[in-house]
Order: C-alpha cells, then structure tokens, then sequence
C-alpha cells in the first residue's frame, strides 16, 4: 500500500463526520442532531486518560488487498486538554495491541474544519482517524477508523456508553439520524474513505430495526451504487446485527448497540459494518443521534 493514499484515506474520513481537534478548536455545530453541549458525558476529566470501550473488526492488508475482517473488542484511552480537546488516543484492538497516538510520539491535527482528529505516528506508518462527538451531536459515542502499516492491519472500531439492555425500551418506536463512514478497497487501487449518511429506525415494542444509507461518496466522487440497506434486525440483548447489503449487490454484516445511560437511556445507536462483493470490500463505523 503506497503511504500517500495511506495518508489520503484516513485524513479525509469524511465530510460529513467530525472529530476534535488538536490545535485547531473543536468542530462546532452542524451534527445530525444539533450540539447541545460538549462531548463530556462519560465523563472525561481533563489530562488523565479515560477508558471507552466497545466493538471494532480488523484485518490484515497487503498490496493485494485486505483479509476477511473479524470481530472483536476494543477500547480507546482518551485524554483531552482543559478545552475538551483531544491530546491523546491509545486504542486497544483484539489483535494488534495498544497503538498511541499523542504530540510525543505523532502528529495530532485537526482537518476538515475541525471535524476530524487525525493521528499520524512520525514515521507515517501508524494513522487514526475519529469522529468528533461535539461536530455529529454524539454525547456519549463515537466511532473511526485506524491503518498499522508495520502490522499490515487495518480497522474499525465503535466505542461510547453502552445502554444497558435492561434500559433499552420495550415499547414504542424512534428514528437515529446521523453519519457512517470507512474504507472501501475495490481489490485493485489503494483503498479510498467513504462516507455516507445513516438513518436507523426502530420498532422498541417489536424488537426491530431497520438500518439504511444515503448519499455515499468516495475520494473519487459520489457512489450511491455503495448505498447500504437491511431487512428487519432483531434487537436482543441491548443490540442487534444481521444482514446489509448495497445497491451494486455487495453484502455482509452491520450490527449495532445503544448508548446512553439514565435518562439519556437508548439516546444515540453506533455500530460497524462489513460487506464484500466483486472482489472488494467495504468496512466502517457509524453513529446517529435519536430525533425528536
């Protein structure tokens, strides 16, 4: 994989997404669900690192393109200033270890009009790429994705303040609005960012869910051939997962979970997705905050 595109499809994750950033100020309003306030809900104390944790897939890649993706936990020590920006991020995956990125070891910068927190290691051979809580309306989540070059792995990951089942509602039903966005490797060239917007509708008293995309774009332009949608989801256990599948015929997997606690209950949904098809494949994460 050649480092400029390496650089190119992290750094621009996405238009749509947003991520805090280092040096430039935080990304500010204009998410899905509008800012009501910072991302300080978990709550994140100022210069000592707190534990997120959540659900990730990772694969290994090489100039022929990447492997199956597996599932697996993950968790993110996140550290930010007296502003509530971010200083520093250690992601634990289930088969790559910790990976650090912080002003010590990488560069920590803020792209996209302060909407995506990009963490380059100084060899270039470590890259993250988050979402911003406070830019997408996200009090309690967030998702990205990260590339080791030295590994050969690549993943996604989605992490916040699960809901527990038991607080998930039994009855009545609610539309999630907000953001998706990944990797898409056509089996060929490098791998691309892709984006798209997500709407997630759910049937609490029927334990359904029903997931869809709109409007993806990739580095070389608009793609909504890569628009995903899914039948009915069981939600069980707090969560749900089954089948997706794009308009160009692609398919695989999308689960998700709720997030939020005490009032804020099954506030926001996130998740990750993974489909192949053709010889390429497409993998991310999304987040989307309940409407009114």
């Amino acid at each position: 994989m050649r480092s400029h595109r390496k650089i190119t499809w992290l750094c621009c994750f996405a238009a749509p997404l947003a991520l805090a950033g280092c040096g430039g100020g935080s990304g500010g309003g204009g998410g899905p669900g509008g800012v009501t306030n910072e991302f300080v809900k978990f709550p994140i104390a100022a210069n000592a690192p707190t534990k997120i944790t959540g659900k990730g897939q990772e694969a290994s890649f090489d100039q022929g393109g990447i492997s199956a993706f597996a599932a697996g936990d993950v968790s993110a020590d996140v550290t930010v200033d007296e502003n509530n920006e971010v200083t520093s991020v250690a992601l634990k995956t289930a088969t790559n270890g910790t990976m650090t990125w912080n002003g010590n070891n990488a560069e920590m910068s803020s792209n996209f009009g302060g909407r995506i927190l990009k963490g380059e290691s100084n060899d270039g051979n470590r890259i993250v790429g988050v979402g911003d809580p406070e830019a997408n309306g996200f009090e309690y989540q967030t998702y990205g994705a990260w590339l080791d070059e030295n590994a050969g792995k690549v993943g996604v990951f989605s992490v916040g303040a699960v809901t527990p089942a038991a607080n998930v509602p039994d009855s009545g039903t609610a539309t999630f609005k907000g953001t998706a966005g990944g990797i898409y490797h056509d089996g060929t060239d490098d791998p691309q960012a892709m984006t798209a917007n997500a709407t997630l509708d759910v049937d609490f008293e029927n334990a359904k869910a029903n997931f869809k995309t709109t409007d993806t774009v990739l580095e070389t332009g608009a793609n909504d051939d890569l628009n995903m949608t899914t039948g009915d989801l069981d939600i069980a256990d707090g969560g749900f997962s089954g089948a997706v599948s794009t308009t160009n015929g692609m398919a695989g997997n999308v689960d998700g979970r709720f997030y939020g606690t005490g009032t804020d209950a099954a506030k926001e949904v996130g998740g990750t997705f993974v489909l192949t098809g053709g010889g390429a494949t497409m993998a991310g994460g999304y987040g989307a905050v309940k409407q009114p």
